[in-house]
């Protein structure tokens, strides 16, 4: 046990390491002489900005390099606005407020034939009406290796570090991407914290692989360590039915104090995504037990279309949260926030239903556009039930 200890130190070293060296690295790329292949540079004239801005974060490629063979600059700014009209047994309230959502800067550096480092920090650290810019720790840092065709298994990483888990289907679409401005109640209790482990992908027989083991220690701005508990996961991407299935197990074998990341004992999730028609049709059930027993589950049921191909699309998403505990609150933006205490304290239930309709904007696909939606809220089965409308717009970026 010492010496995997000792090696798991070496490597979390190792990585931060290599973090931290992606902006040097990136610099004496640009710096260097690497013109066997470089970037094509934007038309004369100004060309396509959209493809421009699409394009801009791939500052170097050449497959010949021994060395480097990529070096990717990528970042993300969302911010958005809420009001909230709601009540807690019978006491109402309302209010509104802004909020710098997400910032997000990071590099990869794919070098050697085959490894990969990844490091993408938090700039936002303000939180609901409080817009402060300041370094707030890692959102993903890790190294990984490529190693082609082994055997039967396709396309095998493994990679070390601090790792999104991406539990369900909402968790696994990226906040650049999602068709709503915040994702489900539901989804926010299952997916947890960033965690620090071990993540081994790989495909076989058409089917996509992803087998993970994580430390349940949240750590601090970078790697958890390994005296706690640990959780395991297990996903399988595919097709079928007509469309995209992903079906997902996660085990925590932590106590309910060793657990700084998860939140619940175990959970299943199965994913479906297909076409009917105009419509995409996104539809996600969870079931799982907190650390008590309870059990917790619920469904999402989400279609969109596009209005105008490529420009605008509408968005409908139906959600349903279910806890034998009777420990679900309202959605944290904005219901809990703009509610306060009352809305903390009082609103806790069995049952949470909440029904959003949006629109999405694309001035540059996701890399540029404008998001509104109104979600109504209802929650009951505790103490003093609640129930709330809340009216979103947001501007999302990306490169």
């Amino acid at each position: 046990m010492e010496i995997v200890a000792k090696l798991t130190q070496m490597t979390s070293k190792l990585i931060q390491v290599i973090g931290v060296g992606v902006a040097a690295s990136t610099g004496s790329a640009l710096a260097g002489d690497f013109s066997a292949d470089p970037i094509p540079a934007p038309a004369s004239g100004g060309g396509d900005w959209c493809e421009t801005l699409q394009d801009i974060g791939t500052v170097y490629k050449n497959k010949k390099n021994p060395w480097i063979q990529k070096i990717k600059l990528f970042g993300r700014a969302h911010q958005q606005w809420g009001y909230v009209d709601g009540d807690v047994g019978g006491n109402d309230f309302s209010g509104d407020g802004d909020e710098l959502r997400r910032l997000r800067f990071g590099a990869s550096i794919e070098f050697l034939d085959g490894f990969k480092a990844v490091g993408r920090a938090n700039f936002e650290r303000g939180g609901f009406r409080d817009a402060s810019i300041r370094y707030d720790g890692f959102d993903e840092l890790y190294l990984q290796h490529d190693f082609g065709d082994v055997g039967a298994f396709e396309d095998l990483t493994i990679g070390y570090g601090r790792y999104k888990i991406g539990f369900g289907g909402e968790e696994l679409t990226s906040s650049k991407k999602i068709k709503t401005i915040e994702r489900s109640n539901l989804n926010n209790y299952f997916s947890g914290d960033r965690s620090t482990g071990t993540r081994i992908q790989f495909e076989t027989n058409d089917i996509d692989f992803t087998f993970g083991v994580y430390t349940t220690d949240g750590g601090s701005e970078t790697f958890g360590q390994w005296e706690k508990g640990e959780a395991y996961h297990l996903a399988a991407e595919f097709k079928a039915l007509g469309g995209d299935v992903t079906l997902q197990g996660l085990y925590n074998d932590s106590n309910v104090l060793e657990d700084e990341t998860l939140g619940y004992e175990w959970a299943v999730v199965s994913s479906y995504e297909t076409e009917i028609g105009d419509f995409d049709l996104f539809t996600n059930v969870t079931y799982g037990e907190d650390h008590d027993g309870e059990a917790v589950y619920g469904v999402v049921i989400m279609p969109s279309t596009e209005l105008i191909e490529d420009k605008l699309e509408a968005v409908f998403r139906y959600q349903w949260f279910h806890s034998e505990a009777g420990g679900i609150n309202g959605t944290k933006r904005y219901f809990r926030e703009v509610g306060g205490d009352n809305a903390v304290l009082g609103a806790l239930g069995e049952d949470n239903h909440t029904v959003y309709a949006g629109l999405n904007y694309f001035i540059c696909d996701h890399n540029l556009k404008l998001m509104t939606g109104v979600e109504h809220e209802v929650n009951d089965g505790g103490l003093r039930d609640s129930d709330s409308t809340t009216l979103w717009g947001a501007v999302r970026f990306y490169f």
